[in-house]
């Protein structure tokens, strides 16, 4: 079924843009992608932008660059790779009037998947560079919230997708070691692969407050989302707009994940593997619950490991805080209004 598109923003003008190309993102490399950002930044030229492109040889290259794109002013820096690079950048633009803008050609591209760039992020789908750069263009500049993550050991770190504690920053962590090449094979679909493996992990007894209200247990999994959707496909947080000044917490506590599921669905040990399974492999279900949070903190023995925006970032103890209009997105016009808090307001589906 298809949504209604959002058409309010700032128009985008004629802008002056930095592409900042990670060579070493994505299942896909080599010539075809190179051939395809050129036709991509031809056609950002075609429509009156102004794109200068840099290679970046890793994340605090990338980094540096966005810093120095807004010291120059740049309105735009368009990030060519995954939701691992589009987080470096966004952390060196949140607060700034340049913009981000994203083109998927990295392992998962779930941001480009929620702003409609393209259907499903999977190796096994060459995202069309050309038609996403043409629909940034036609796009429109929204200011959205950003999450902050806050660590002892790590500092502090922003989110624009989501950070998790738990189950799947476990499997973030395998991913990114010891099934780093499962991942470029198989892009999100290994996150079910690998999680499959750590379902029977037990929780660690944690105490998680959300906005005040404290609950005790054995915390499995928690994802606090700023956005929809997760893990490729499914949408753990159906309730989450990306700029309404708050985040959503999904946590599932229990001895294992599959209890967990159970205890989030009865005794029915069938629908709870279902369910299980729904989770793991990124498949839509509405049976995933969540509550709307602006601050939290979660503290674990034995530590739980932590991710923001799919990349390891240490281990509890963690607080949690949204940052409201924190960070310029370019929309392209394929994004769902229900992403955005107005339409949650007009009762339009995400």
């Amino acid at each position: 079924m298809s949504h209604p598109t959002i058409r309010t923003g700032e128009p985008l003008g004629l802008p002056r843009a930095w592409l900042l190309s990670n060579p070493g993102a994505g299942a896909s490399r080599g010539r075809g992608r190179s051939t395809g950002l050129r036709t991509a930044v031809g056609a950002l030229a075609e429509a009156g932008w102004t794109v200068t492109w840099h290679a970046t040889d890793d994340p605090g290259h990338a980094r540096r660059l966005a810093a120095e794109a807004v010291v120059q002013g740049i309105d735009i820096v368009v990030v060519a790779g995954g939701d691992g690079t589009a987080n470096v950048v966004v952390n060196a633009l949140v607060g700034s009037r340049t913009a981000l803008a994203v083109l998927p050609t990295g392992t998962a591209n779930v941001l480009a998947a929620q702003l409609g760039l393209l259907a499903l992020p999977s190796p096994l789908q060459r995202p069309d560079l050309p038609a996403a750069a043409a629909r940034l263009a036609e796009g429109v500049i929204r200011t959205v919230d950003t999450g902050l993550v806050v660590s002892p050991e790590r500092g502090a770190r922003h989110f624009l997708l989501w950070a998790g504690i738990g189950l799947d920053a476990a499997v973030t962590y395998e991913l990114e070691h010891d099934s780093r090449d499962l991942k470029r094979a198989l892009g999100p679909v290994a996150f079910g692969a690998v999680g499959l493996r750590f379902a029977g992990r037990g929780g660690s007894p944690a105490v998680v407050d959300c906005d005040g209200k404290r609950r005790r247990g054995r915390l499995v999994l928690g994802v606090v989302c700023n956005i929809p959707l997760y893990a490729g496909a499914i949408h753990l947080a159906p309730g989450a707009r990306i700029d309404d000044g708050q985040l959503d917490a999904a946590l599932l506590f229990g001895d294992s994940m599959l209890a967990a599921v159970q205890g989030f669905l009865g005794d029915d040990v069938r629908t709870a593997v279902h369910h299980l399974g729904t989770v793991l492999t990124g498949r839509p279900d509405d049976d995933v619950h969540t509550l709307a949070v602006k601050r939290a903190w979660i503290v674990a023995s034995p530590r739980l490991p932590v991710h923001v925006d799919g990349e390891p970032f240490g281990r509890t103890p963690v607080r949690l805080a949204v940052c409201p209009a924190s960070l310029r997105l370019v929309v392209p016009s394929t994004a769902p209004a229900g992403l955005f808090a107005e339409a949650k307001a007009q009762g339009e589906a995400p």
